[in-house]
């Protein structure tokens, strides 16, 4: 221990190593298809210690990471866009990124790794690697790292949001060709009423996540945000349930069309072959319950009364939630956007502002989304979902 504590400590951290991969052509592969890459791997000591921390296993990582068919699918994306998951592990996200956030992440990742190894309930999401690729014929070089999917679960997540907590810019693309829609600020118009020690276990995490973010220059981050609605079983002489025709009546109940895909039941990853209870650790702020109701029915003046009064129009549900994208610091380039959209927007609705205002507006808003369920004792249950009993 002392001694990974003095590399952890010294420049090795900063150390990268490149690989030149060749992989086999087949019959499956299309002609001219890419087989050679260049592979570069940042910090791979510290990375690896990040990975113990999430029980990833580093062969099973690479397996899963480094292979064929996700460098090809990067060399066909290019520069940084949007996060996709790997078709064959729903264990790992991979988003790319510009070459100044994963500098921003090399120069952040110890003070990182000893902020969610000294809080176990951190809501940061766990960044497993760091990497760059390129087609080992001179394509473009590509940076891209590799997260932990916050949405892993058996359930369906019925609704995805990306929440900053401002307004301007902030709603949703379609693309006719993208299975997964993340609605963001504009088209979020939910709160949800949770347990009096779960709301305040989130908020002080958050509060805690915030801080050490505005420490280091950080703003532009988001709230992750699954919906799973618990809906009740059919009656199957009656065809949609009461509550099924209640949910849809509220508008919480997304159309079928747009439910989003499961995260399950894909082809078998080589971690299902090897004996471990790795994959059944809870993860803080994954499952948690919780009523649903539109922002509308609310009374902001008193919520409780409000609440004990609209109680048949809410929805019960489980929520997954995680803090992303937190590799943008408060640069020049932002302060220059700050000054111009400040110009011709209200201030407190564009999302480039100092680290210190962004916390605040961060967590202010998270107040207003997380309210306190009266009808439930505080000490009804424990910590949040450690125990396997309080889910249904």
């Amino acid at each position: 221990m002392a001694s990974l504590r003095k590399q952890l400590s010294s420049s090795g951290f900063k150390s990268s190593r490149t690989t030149n991969l060749h992989y086999p052509r087949h019959s499956s592969l299309p002609p001219g298809a890419i087989t050679d890459f260049v592979w570069k791997d940042y910090s791979p000591l510290l990375f690896r210690n990040i990975q113990d921390l999430g029980d990833v296993n580093y062969e099973d990582y690479m397996l899963s990471v480094c292979n064929h068919e996700t460098l090809m699918a990067l060399a066909l994306r290019g520069s940084c866009g949007k996060p996709f998951y790997l078709a064959h592990d729903d264990r790992f996200v991979i988003k790319l990124l510009r070459k100044s956030e994963a500098k921003v992440l090399l120069e952040m990742l110890p003070s990182y790794y000893n902020h969610i190894k000294r809080h176990d309930n951190s809501l940061l999401a766990k960044y497993y690697g760091l990497h760059a690729s390129r087609p080992g014929t001179g394509g473009a070089k590509v940076y891209f790292v590799v997260m932990e999917n916050l949405l892993r679960t058996e359930l369906q997540m019925h609704r995805l949001y990306d929440l900053k907590g401002s307004s301007q810019g902030r709603n949703a693309t379609r693309n006719g060709n993208q299975q997964r829609l993340t609605l963001k600020d504009l088209e979020f118009d939910l709160c949800f009423y949770l347990n009096p020690s779960h709301r305040s276990q989130i908020l002080e995490q958050i509060k805690i996540d915030c801080k050490y973010l505005e420490e280091q220059g950080i703003m532009d981050y988001s709230l992750l945000l699954g919906i799973h609605v618990d809906r009740p079983q059919r009656d199957s002489s009656k065809g949609r349930s009461h509550d099924d025709s209640a949910q849809a009546e509220n508008g919480t109940d997304h159309p079928r069309a747009e439910i989003v895909e499961a995260f399950h039941r894909r082809d078998p990853t080589f971690s299902q072959f090897i004996p471990s209870n790795r994959l059944d650790v809870t993860r803080f702020g994954a499952k948690v319950q919780a009523r649903a109701m539109r922002m509308h029915q609310i009374d902001r003046e008193s919520p409780s009364e409000s609440l004990k009064s609209t109680s048949q129009g809410s929805n019960n549900v489980y929520l997954f939630l995680g803090i992303i994208d937190f590799l943008q610091n408060y640069n020049m380039l932002k302060r220059l956007e700050h000054a111009y959209k400040s110009l011709h927007y209200n201030p407190k609705t564009i999302s480039p502002v100092n680290p210190r205002l962004y916390a605040m507006r961060f967590q202010d808003f998270l107040c207003k989304v997380f309210l306190v369920d009266e009808s439930i004792s505080p000490e009804s249950d424990g910590l949040i979902l450690q125990d396997a009993s309080m889910i249904s």
